[in-house]
């Protein structure tokens, strides 16, 4: 296991060891005979207005419309990035709080059941696709960088924040837009 000293500085930590696959899936340990995924621990609630969270009393064609949304709100959103099937199988890690999927680029992730927050998987830091969802935040696993899940940098690293778009579910589809 490598180090990264090159790249840290005094005030970057991390709060929980975390080790990730080749596909970039956290696992418990590092041998790859019983390399099996994490299960996260409870969900993290987001303060206020934020990706992911509910407008509250959003109507039809509104332009604020995000969190738990009906079908026909939904329908209302046409410039998408992204559209997920939370039926299908590839969708299955956002099933439980903490999981996620990487999809055309974009990080999306379950902080609580029915509740998803989305980013860039392009890091800041430096332009690579090693962003991946860790508990509560979103994460470079190339070199640290650790983003809250509005983008905000939590490190040095982070410092240039990241881009979080929009989303908007109503049960069975998840649309991420801008």
């Amino acid at each position: 296991m490598a180090i990264l000293a090159s790249c840290t500085q005094k005030e970057d930590y991390v709060l929980e060891s975390l080790i990730v696959n080749k596909n970039g899936q956290p696992v418990k340990t590092l041998d790859s005979t019983q390399a099996t995924a994490l299960t996260p621990s409870g969900g993290t609630t987001l303060p206020g207005t934020m990706p992911g969270s509910s407008t509250g009393g959003a109507t039809a064609g509104s332009t604020n419309l995000t969190g738990k949304v009906t079908t026909d709100q939904l329908n209302t959103i046409k410039n998408f990035l992204l559209k997920i099937d939370l039926t299908s199988a590839a969708a299955a890690g956002l099933k439980t709080a903490g999981g996620y999927i990487i999809s055309n680029s974009i990080v999306v992730a379950a902080y609580n059941p029915g509740e998803y927050v989305a980013a860039q998987n392009l890091c800041t830091h430096q332009p690579r696709q090693r962003i991946i969802f860790n508990r509560s935040e979103f994460y470079c696993t190339d070199h640290g960088a650790r983003f809250s899940m509005t983008g905000q940098g939590l490190n040095s690293l982070g410092s240039r924040g990241l881009v979080v778009y929009r989303t908007a579910n109503d049960g069975n589809t998840l649309l991420i837009f801008t």
